[in-house]
């Protein structure tokens, strides 16, 4: 798991957990994102009459601005949309590989970390598309009108502590990339003000012409030369041929509660709703929040899911994903029979042993409006700082994504995991992700949550946790993506726990057969939740120093 530039100190983060702040409210909307002026940027437009797609469209582009270690034009996402009349929806603007990609394009790299730094890590980005189609389908404020705030940002902003703390942790490298983000060299600190007047121009062109000069115009040559420049394969006809793709759904139940989740190309919508399948036969309550025994059934439960996610998840566009069965009352019922409460077994217990695929360096915004609209749109660039390409003129920073890909189909990494085929390179392929944007909807419909998370793997874990934490252990959205989170994805073998949980729980959990990973940072959930027509609360993760913004 690379988390490069999202490490905080143990010290701090106990901190936080511990004097979680009330949850943000709002009278008529809220935007939950993972920087302050991204969720500002959308209330903004929340305030000028707009509704949850065109704020949720503002804040990403901001967080394209103020937070480019994680999102962007250069890379792409999921968005899941339920609106006032109950109509529910996913739009897919995740990266495709370019035309020319091979299956073998890694193994016959001669950089051993090309599918993750350089042009050749570079997929097709589908942000810009994304966001205008989310526009013309869901939207109501005039484009422009939108895009405004982020354009004012580019002109100036304060750098906030994760991005100054992610560009020192690049090392010799961090210079080269502020140079090329905001044109010096220096690396800047935190409250230092920088401006990213080429992206500005951008944004600008970028509304203008309905995001066509990103995909067709001057903009799309100067991004598809810095990737050629650095060794890529991405090309302008890649950029112009990218169409984002409307996927239903994937909907089950939990507690009464309905989730709309994402479907595959994502893996994330699947495992969260097995798992919380899993879940609803036993009572969390009883078991004590941050025990033992809750963290030992969460183990379990995501093992056998992080099991099944390995062996059969890939882009449904290319292989036939069996959803239902993957959710099924048998298959639900099956993985209850084998949870043990004393015990955790071998890895071989819980699937065949395939490579999962990776993604971090992501941005999640959840959006609720007065009229009930939500919007959980997740974006990324994969890792932190994506690709480490900056298209010169443009000011755009490209993924990595290439990296989710299996690069060795067949070949062990170093856990002795064999890469899947169903996520191999090939040509328009979509790689495998982790991003699981989600709205949940009360059994009597007058409530509803909308949440999702950053951190790659971690962000299925993560938003399920915080779900459980709302629905079960009734905690507000401050308490519920504060409070310790632990993790597990199968392999490798370790449960890694999140700052704040007890010695006691630590233990507790070895003497069951876990190996433990204590580490400060897992990732970060931003959430929204309606109150009964009293109003919108929210809460943005304090591991991220974000921080949500009502209207």
């Amino acid at each position: 798991m690379r988390r490069a530039g999202l490490v905080i100190s143990l010290v701090a983060l106990i901190g936080l957990v511990a004097a979680a702040p009330p949850p943000e409210f709002g009278r008529r909307g809220m935007v939950a994102a993972d920087h302050r002026l991204a969720s500002e940027a959308g209330a903004l437009i929340l305030e000028a009459g707009g509704n949850a797609a065109d704020a949720a469209i503002a804040a990403a582009l901001a967080s394209g601005v103020v937070q480019p270690a994680g999102s962007g034009l250069g890379g792409g996402g999921f968005a899941v949309l339920v609106t006032p009349d109950g109509e529910q929806a996913v739009l897919d603007f995740r990266e495709v590989a370019p035309a020319a990609a091979t299956q073998s394009m890694f193994v016959d790299a001669t950089a051993e970390d090309a599918s993750r730094i350089g042009g050749l890590a570079v997929g097709v980005p589908g942000e810009p598309s994304g966001l205008v189609a989310l526009h013309e389908r869901w939207g109501s404020l005039p484009l422009r009108t939108i895009v405004r705030p982020a354009i004012q940002l580019a002109q100036g902003f304060a750098v906030g502590a994760h991005l100054a703390s992610g560009l020192s942790l690049l090392g010799e490298v961090g210079p080269g990339l502020s140079l090329a983000l905001f044109g010096q060299a220096a690396v800047p600190s935190r409250g230092e003000r920088v401006r990213r007047i080429r992206l500005g121009r951008t944004l600008s062109a970028f509304s203008r012409s309905r995001g066509r000069d990103l995909t067709h115009g001057s903009i799309a040559a100067d991004i598809a030369d810095a990737v050629q420049d650095s060794g890529g394969v991405l090309t302008v006809a890649d950029l112009s041929a990218y169409t984002p793709v409307e996927r239903e759904p994937v909907v089950g139940t939990y507690r009464g509660w309905s989730v709309i989740t994402m479907p595959p190309p994502s893996s994330g919508g699947v495992v969260l709703l097995q798992a919380l399948s899993v879940l609803e036969g036993f009572e969390l309550p009883s078991l004590g929040h941050g025990s033992a025994d809750l963290f030992h059934l969460y183990a379990e439960t995501f093992q056998h899911a992080f099991a099944d996610r390995a062996r059969y998840m890939g882009d449904p566009d290319r292989i036939d994903v069996p959803v239902d069965e993957l959710l099924s009352v048998d298959r639900v019922s099956e993985i209850r029979r084998q949870i043990i409460p004393g015990r955790t077994f071998d890895r071989d217990h819980y699937g065949t042993a395939i490579d999962i695929g990776r993604d971090a360096g992501t941005l999640h915004i959840s959006v609720l409006d007065g009229e009930g609209m939500a919007v959980a749109l997740t974006t990324t660039i994969n890792t932190g700082f994506g690709s480490q390409v900056v298209a010169p003129r443009s000011g755009v920073l490209m993924n990595n994504q290439m990296d989710d890909f299996v690069a060795r189909p067949g070949v062990p990494n170093a856990y002795g995991l064999v890469g899947s085929a169903a996520n191999a390179v090939a040509p328009g392929a979509r790689p495998l992700s982790s991003m699981s944007p989600t709205v949940l909807i009360s059994p009597d419909g007058a409530r509803r949550i909308v949440v999702g998370a950053s951190g790659g793997p971690f962000i299925i874990t993560s938003t399920l946790q915080v779900i459980v934490n709302i629905i079960d252990f009734g905690f507000d959205p401050a308490e519920a993506v504060s409070a310790p989170r632990m993790h597990h994805q199968w392999a490798p073998e370790k449960l890694f726990i999140d700052a704040g949980v007890s010695p006691d729980t630590e233990r507790a959990l070895r003497g069951r057969g876990h190996e433990i990973y204590r580490m400060p940072f897992f990732s970060s959930v931003q959430v929204v939740v309606s109150e009964d027509g009293a109003g919108v609360t929210g809460a943005s993760d304090p591991r991220k120093g974000g921080w949500p913004a009502g209207w």
